[in-house]
């Protein structure tokens, strides 16, 4: 541990610091697979480590995130909420329904498996740090506590690197098609569903059941059953993967024709 946490300080603001890091981490905890990434307030999520412990033929998933799947990320979605920097489990930012979403089930179950640790780090003015472990079964209490502990080290060096490794900022062309990618999101449905419908339908896609979307919402829950039904008619669906499909091809769709 000590000449792998050399190792780790000796590549801050250099080219293999992510990989260091994540073998240190791994050489005390053997989780299943790894992710570094940065969440600019604009532009593209950017990757900056991937990590498999058993690597697999898997080149499409992670572009597929990048092109517009993160959007419905738990984890993304606390970052661009402002959760303070710390570590955060999967369970802490996620929706009460998200393990029935058609985003966990097509995607996360296949790349990120069962669970997942996230160490997020706050970068002011610029966006959001993150380091997700995932695991293929839950993380036990004394491994999240192992974690919790490594964040008092692990966060700080984290921002060392950010502050001498250079970070550029994303080029107008990545801010330009973000800003198309969020637009998928928040205007799914534009044209055909009213405005409340289009707030529920991405609520849906997120994995909100009826009873958090209403708290979310401050409707009743009956309420939120009775615009579930008229968005279903009005987009000719009648379920949570059919919606999640309309939004991969919305997403598409905005893509090629920004």
């Amino acid at each position: 541990m000590h000449a792998g946490l050399g190792r780790t300080l000796s590549q801050i603001g250099g080219e293999r610091f992510w990989k260091q890091l994540v073998l240190l981490l791994h050489q005390a905890l053997p989780f299943d697979n790894a992710l570094a990434i940065f969440y600019p307030h604009n532009g593209l999520p950017i990757a900056l480590e991937e990590y498999d412990a058993e690597p697999s033929d898997k080149p499409a998933s992670m572009l597929t995130y990048l092109n517009g799947l993160y959007l419905l990320d738990p984890f993304f979605q606390a970052c661009r909420e402002g959760y303070p920097s710390g570590l955060y489990r999967l369970e802490e930012v996620a929706p009460d329904h998200f393990r029935q979403t058609e985003y966990f089930s097509s995607y996360f179950h296949d790349n990120v498996l069962e669970d997942e640790l996230q160490f997020i780090l706050q970068v002011p003015e610029a966006g959001t740090l993150s380091l997700s472990l995932g695991m293929q079964r839950p993380f036990s209490a004394e491994e999240i506590g192992q974690l919790t502990t490594f964040s008092a080290w692990v966060l700080p060096l984290m921002q060392q690197h950010w502050q001498q490794s250079h970070q550029r900022p994303p080029a107008p062309a990545a801010e330009e098609m973000a800003s198309q990618i969020r637009d998928a999101l928040s205007h799914f449905g534009c044209g055909v569903l009213s405005d409340r419908e289009v707030e529920i339908a991405r609520l849906i896609l997120r994995g909100f059941s009826s009873k958090a979307m209403a708290e979310r919402l401050k409707i009743s829950p009956d309420t939120i059953k009775v615009h579930r039904r008229h968005l279903y008619a009005k987009l000719d669906i009648s379920s949570q993967p059919e919606l999640f499909s309309l939004f991969i091809q919305s997403l598409g769709h905005d893509l090629e024709n920004p």
